[in-house]
Order: C-alpha cells, then sequence, then structure tokens
C-alpha cells in the first residue's frame, strides 16, 4: 500500500519550500528497496504543496546526498549538470556560469529564466546582471542535504523570473545528532579543502545544524597564485511546536574564485588548435594589479578571479490559526558585495615578426552593493477537497556596478611576455581602444517588487491538479553612466602622468532610469496515476523575466522611461509526460514546447544588441535503476529542437541558437559493495553552434569521469574522482561566428584531467 502526500498544513510556503519538513523528508514505501532504502523523498520546490515526483503536476527531479557524493563535482554548475533539461556550460569555474534549459536561449550569459535558491531564497532576484550572474554568491558544501529542481509548470508562479525552472538547494537540519569532516586535495594541481558540518537536537522543541568550508589554490587550470581563496558559513536552527514552526537561517560567503574566459585558438578548418594557451589547463590570467578610477577608496584590483561576499540572515514561521487556516511569513536578508577580474582576449594577430599575439581587455567589476531582501506573507486555507493559498511577496534588489577596462598586450609564446604597443607601457594601456574605450561605466539600480499570488490544488482518488497566478509589478529607479570621458590622470598613484595615462577612461555624465514593468504569470497542471507507480501528466504556464537594468539601457528614454514590452521577456509553455516510479526502478518521459519572446538587449563582449524570438521543442528522459547486488545506473537525457523565428534585422531567422545542443546526456553506472562504491559519470553533447548565424561550430564531445570510496572503518572514508578521465577537449562558448581555415577564433574549453582525492570522518 503506497503513502499519499497530502497538504501539510505547516507548509510555511508551499510555492517555494516546506519547511516544517526536514531537509530529507520522504514519503515510506513498504518493502522498498534500493539506493534510498525504502524511502521516496517529498518534492516542496516550485509546487504548490509537498508531493512526491510520482504524484507531481510538473517535471520535478531531485539529486540525494548519494548521488551528490557520487558526481564529486568540481563547481556548482557541474552538480547541476546531473539535473534533467539543464544545459550547464561548465567551463568558467565556480562562477559566473551559463545555464539554459530546455531550449530557452543564453542570450547574454547567466541564467535569465532559472532560479537558483537557497532553501527556497533566490540567490539573487535577477539571474543575469553582467559580470554578477547569480551563480556566482552560492557555493556547494556538505551542508546541503538536496537538490530540487522543477522545469516549467508552476516554476513560473512559484519564483520570480523563472518560467524555466527553479534550482534549490536544500539544508541538512539538526533534527538528526551528527556530522562530519573532510579534507580534499588536488593531485596534479594546487587545491585544498576542509569541509564540516554538525546537527543535533537542542531539546524536543529547537534543534541546530552549522557548517562550511574554507579552501585555498590555484584551482584546476594554471594559475600564478592562489585564486581560490576562502570561506563559507552556514548555519540553522528549527523549532517545531504543536501549532507552527519557526526556521532560522544565516550565511557568511567571503571566498575568490578563478572566472575562466575564452582562450585564443585558431581554425584549422575541422577543428579548433591551440595558439599559445593549454585548452586543458591554461588560461591568460595576468595576476597584476590592475588600477581603476577610485570609487570608493578602491583604487586597484590584485590578482583575477571572481571575488564574492555574502552575509545573509532569513526566517521562515508558520502557524495554525484553526484548523482549517494557517499563517505564514518568509523574509531574507543578504548583504552583497564583490568583484569580477578576469582577462578577456579582443583582439589576436600575428605581425608577421614576434607571431601571434593578444590585446587583453581586463574585465574589471566591482560589484559595490548587491543586496536583496524578498519578504512574503501568505494565508493557506485547507478543505477536504482542495488547498488554497494566497500571499503577497514585496522583494527588491539593488544593482550597483563600475565597470573599468584596461587594456593589456601579450605574446603568446606560452609564458605571455609583455610588449608594448602605441602609448602602453610595460603592456598596459589605461584604457581599452580595442573596445571603442567603451568601458569605464557605472550602474546605480534599485529594482523593487510587489507581487501578489493565488494557488489552488486538489486530489480526487488519483486525479491531482492546480492552478496559480502570480502578478509581477517591478519598479526600477537610478542613474547610469555609460559615456566615457578622456583626459590626463595619474591613474596608477606614482605622482606623474605616464605616457599611459594620458588618455584615460573616466565616468561620463549620468542619466536617469525610472520606470515600471509589470507582467502576468500563470499556470495550470494535471496529473493521474493510470495504476500504482505509473502516471500521466501535462500543464500549461506563461510566465517571464524582467530585464536586467544594465542590458536594456538602450531602450531608456531620455526622461527614464521604459516601455513595458521592452523591459522584459515573455516565456510560453507547455509539457505532456509519463512517470513511472518503484524505488528500485524509475523513469521519466516528457514531451516540452516552449516559446520565447526576448527585450532588446546589449551583449558587452561583441557590443551589439540582441532582440530575439526562439521557439524549442524535445523530449527529455530521466530514469534510474538500481539491482540488489549493488549495481546501479542514474541516466537523463534531453532532445532539444530549437529555433529562431524572429529577430530585429530579420537576419538568422530559421537558424539554431547559439550553443543550442540537439542533445545531452548524462550517465552514472556505480556499484556498491559492503565497503565501497565505485562508479563513472558520463557527459556527453551534440555539436553546438558558436553564434547564431550557424556558420562556425563546435564539435560534440563526451566527458568520463570516475568515482570511488572506501571505508577504511565504520567512520572513516577515503574518496577519489578524476574528472575528463581521457582528457577529452571541448568548447562551450566563442566569440566569432566565422572562421577560414588559419584564423584566430577566442573559445572557451572545459577542463582537462583533474583528479582529487578526500578524507572524512563521520560522528
Amino acid at each position: 500500500m503506497k503513502t499519499r502526500i497530502t497538504p501539510y498544513k505547516n507548509c510555511v510556503s508551499a510555492l517555494t519550500l516546506c519547511m516544517a519538513l526536514p531537509a530529507t523528508a520522504f514519503a515510506q514505501n513498504a518493502g522498498a528497496s534500493g539506493d534510498e532504502g525504502v524511502i521516496e523523498e517529498i518534492m516542496v520546490t516550485g509546487v504548490i504543496r509537498p508531493t512526491t515526483k510520482l504524484e507531481s503536476t510538473a517535471s520535478v527531479s531531485s539529486i540525494p546526498p548519494s548521488q551528490i557524493a557520487r558526481s564529486a563535482p568540481r563547481s556548482t554548475a557541474e552538480l547541476f549538470r546531473s539535473l534533467p533539461g539543464i544545459q550547464v556550460e561548465p567551463s568558467s569555474g565556480d562562477a559566473n556560469t551559463n545555464l539554459k534549459v530546455r531550449g530557452l536561449p543564453i542570450s547574454s550569459g547567466g541564467s535569465r529564466y532559472v532560479s537558483f535558491q537557497e532553501d527556497g531564497f533566490a540567490s539573487l532576484l535577477i539571474g543575469d546582471t553582467a559580470f554578477a550572474t547569480a551563480d556566482s554568491f552560492i557555493r556547494y558544501d556538505r551542508t546541503v542535504g538536496s537538490v530540487q529542481a522543477i522545469r516549467g509548470g508552476s516554476a513560473s508562479t512559484a519564483a520570480h523570473n523563472a518560467p524555466g525552472g527553479i534550482i534549490n538547494m536544500i539544508s541538512k537540519n539538526g533534527k538528526q545528532e551528527g556530522g562530519q569532516v573532510a579534507f580534499t586535495s588536488g593531485l596534479g594541481h594546487e587545491s585544498y579543502r576542509a569541509d564540516f558540518e554538525y546537527g543535533l537536537p537542542l531539546d524536543d522543541i529547537w534543534s541546530a545544524h552549522i557548517g562550511g568550508f574554507v579552501r585555498t589554490g590555484e584551482g584546476v587550470r594554471d594559475a600564478a597564485s592562489d585564486a581560490e581563496e576562502g570561506y563559507q558559513i552556514k548555519a540553522n536552527i528549527l523549532g517545531e511546536f504543536d501549532r507552527g514552526s519557526v526556521q532560522i537561517f544565516f550565511k557568511q560567503l567571503d571566498d575568490s574564485v578563478p572566472t575562466y574566459l575564452p582562450i585564443p585558438a585558431r581554425f584549422n578548418g575541422n577543428g579548433f588548435d591551440e595558439v599559445g594557451v593549454d585548452f586543458n589547463d591554461g588560461t591568460l590570467f595576468l595576476n597584476t594589479t590592475d588600477f581603476a578610477n577610485r570609487v570608493d577608496g578602491v583604487d586597484a584590483v590584485d590578482g583575477d578571479g571572481f571575488e564574492a561576499k555574502v552575509t545573509s540572515i532569513g526566517f521562515v514561521g508558520d502557524y495554525d490559526v484553526n484548523d482549517w487556516l494557517s499563517a505564514s511569513v518568509r523574509h531574507r536578508s543578504a548583504f552583497i558585495e564583490g568583484n569580477f577580474a578576469s582577462p578577456f582576449p579582443a583582439n589576436v594577430f600575428d605581425d608577421g615578426v614576434n607571431g601571434p599575439s593578444v590585446e587583453i581587455v581586463y574585465f574589471n567589476t566591482q560589484l559595490r552593493d548587491f543586496d536583496n531582501r524578498f519578504t512574503e506573507f501568505a494565508l493557506t486555507g485547507d478543505s477536504e477537497f482542495f488547498t488554497v493559498k494566497a500571499g503577497i511577496s514585496s522583494d527588491s534588489q539593488n544593482i550597483v556596478t563600475n565597470w573599468n577596462f584596461n587594456q593589456y598586450y601579450r605574446r603568446l609564446d606560452g609564458n605571455l611576455t609583455v610588449f608594448d604597443q602605441g602609448d602602453s607601457v610595460g603592456g598596459v594601456l589605461y584604457g581599452n581602444p580595442a573596445f571603442g574605450n567603451c568601458c569605464t561605466r557605472s550602474y546605480d539600480f534599485d529594482v523593487d517588487l510587489v507581487s501578489p499570488f493565488i494557488a489552488v490544488t486538489g486530489q480526487y482518488n488519483r486525479l491531482s491538479w492546480d492552478l496559480s497566478y502570480r502578478r509581477n509589478e517591478y519598479d526600477v529607479t537610478g542613474s547610469f553612466a555609460e559615456s566615457t570621458v578622456q583626459g590626463p590622470q595619474d591613474i596608477n598613484g606614482d605622482g606623474m602622468i605616464g605616457q599611459n595615462e594620458q588618455a584615460v577612461n573616466d565616468f561620463g555624465s549620468a542619466l536617469p532610469a525610472n520606470y515600471d514593468v509589470s507582467f502576468d504569470a500563470w499556470s495550470v497542471g494535471l496529473n493521474y496515476e493510470i495504476v500504482d507507480d505509473v502516471a500521466l501528466f501535462a500543464n500549461y504556464a506563461e510566465g517571464g523575466s524582467i530585464s536586467s537594468p544594465d542590458r536594456i539601457t538602450g531602450n531608456i528614454a531620455a526622461d527614464g522611461s521604459v516601455a513595458n514590452e521592452a523591459g522584459f521577456n515573455l516565456v510560453e509553455q507547455w509539457e505532456i509526460g509519463i512517470k513511472y516510479y518503484t524505488p528500485s526502478l524509475s523513469f521519466f518521459a516528457t514531451y516540452f514546447n516552449a516559446d520565447t519572446t526576448e527585450a532588446r538587449e546589449f551583449e558587452v563582449t561583441t557590443q551589439t544588441f540582441i532582440e530575439n524570438a526562439f521557439a524549442a521543442k524535445g523530449i527529455e528522459l530521466e530514469g534510474h535503476y538500481e539491482h540488489d547486488s549493488g549495481f546501479g545506473i542514474r541516466a537523463t537525457a534531453t532532445f532539444t529542437d530549437a529555433e529562431i523565428v524572429a529577430t530585429a534585422s530579420g537576419a538568422n531567422v530559421g537558424n539554431q541558437p547559439r550553443r543550442q545542443a540537439d542533445y545531452i546526456f548524462n550517465i552514472s553506472p556505480y556499484y556498491q559493495g559492503e565497503r565501497f562504491i565505485i562508479g563513472a559519470n558520463i557527459f556527453g553533447t551534440d555539436e553546438t553552434f558558436v553564434q547564431d548565424s550557424n556558420e562556425l561550430s563546435f564539435n560534440s564531445y563526451t566527458v568520463v569521469s570516475i568515482f570511488s570510496s572506501y571505508d577504511i572503518t565504520e567512520r572513516l572514508r577515503l574518496s577519489a574522482d578524476v574528472n575528463n578521465l581521457f582528457n577529452t577537449v571541448g568548447f562551450t562558448e566563442g566569440e566569432e561566428g566565422s572562421a577560414a581555415t588559419g584564423d584566430f577564433v577566442r573559445i572557451r574549453p572545459i577542463n582537462g584531467t583533474t583528479a582529487t582525492v578526500s578524507l572524512s570522518y563521520s560522528f
């Protein structure tokens, strides 16, 4: 007899996360066996009420702790890659990742249509701000109990700017006493990390959990200094009472990580050849002191990488007013700042004498203030036949950045030897003529959102259904300065105006921004269990995402206004699928169809405005099998047929969107013995076009990684893994849309072979 999930009165925010349940809440199944024992995880992310995968009206997935350990991710993005429908470009490191879902495009970087969350709170309100993508401010560590995701469906109404989906990292709590410490070291590369986590019940009501990590090293690619340097601390305390619950979250992140951008290469007619920088582990990193126009006392940045600083505190509480009515409140305040500093190859050339050389525009962006606040009040009413939840959220996001791009000159001789050109001194020019001196800029925006919502869900016998609606009312105020003023300036502070300081870029006059953006989001879904363990589901949803203000300044009029349709991106989608679930064998197949219409937005690397519409359809597959012998296999695959259906100029209509693979897959076979586990992760992707013109493409590739662990004692475990075992060369991103044989190009490769070893102790 199978346990059904019924509406929970203590669900604090059924639209995002049911905090009354432990992070690894499960529904019991009689006689179950397999990787997750006799339990099935309850899905609480992006759904109206807690549910199982079999009963959900949308496509939901989870990565349980055992699978997280087996995947041995080198970054948060690599962890997300095991989710079906998610196409991740994990070549940038632990920040600045590009991610798309089900053919919804990567138009200008980041994650425009997916919300990255921790415990139901979004990392950022807007996920694709230039140089400040939402994944850059979250880190996976051992405090995470599970990762849950939803694609399409009620994601449009469950979170802001998330019509494509939600990926939620759910923290462990302290309801069960215990913890672990772990020490991890790179093999063949300088990378050292220590993790810890511990939870315990404090009494019959309260429990607490704390954990985090500290690390140092150069990272998985060559760096002249420790590009990885930092720590994270996360803690939460949970109180459960007769008529409600309270949970408080705290996070402190201070972490610097390398951010890998494209490197020079040469097109050979069929693929790409190295030009002075190794595809597998090379970088253009300068390890330099890059001077900037002084703002708030900041006059220089030392070294390459992304620096993230986050302090956040969150509160979730619910209260049962009576047997049928409950109230909930959720709030989190986060104080965020950072810096993006990484070299970008603006121009690659051969002067005929010294060989290949590169003009580097150094992307140096100070993220001065990215503070955000999320608050939600809601009432939930339960009846015998359905549950109604209604509420309002009031959220805000600051976007305060300063861009300061200087220019460097290096020979592609394997050592990045400095040379001078024009007015540069020591290979440095304080400006960026390669980009038309575009990029000394200042943005200061406040984005405020008021969003009422209502959701209704019900269940009758084997039929589950839900309806949800959310109104999104954004108010954007502030200013921006994109024009550049040039003049002499002692930028490096040495008391002299040098040759390379005669035409230094400074901030121009500020222009106002004062506009509103509003749009509706709604979804409807059905799920019907044909027989035990087999269900059919379907849903339809409309939603959107606000365009990041720094990307649509070309749409802002002189008075600061913006036409509403020029301020957001619209997504219309539907899906239908079949689900089969038992604890030892499960299979999910979904057909999806999505149309996306995007606003006109600026892309810094190409210095162009992009305004496209897209159509995508495809099939998403997910399965798991485990035998009593200990052998098991998990697999996902996504087949996508995507097309550009409209552009501002009319060019490229009918083409495939850039960097959109026809298929991606992830296969993870494993064998678990009495004291050990061994296995592999096999990730593959079809060829992709570099740009929308569809003239130049990246070849398909498959990456094989292996993992193993051995229990030395009951509490002591030794683990080792090798990522990209065969040193496969692959590429995820490029700048040139076309190339003739022998032409220089700029492309971003995946990482080569890396290995780590870890020793962990549980207590």
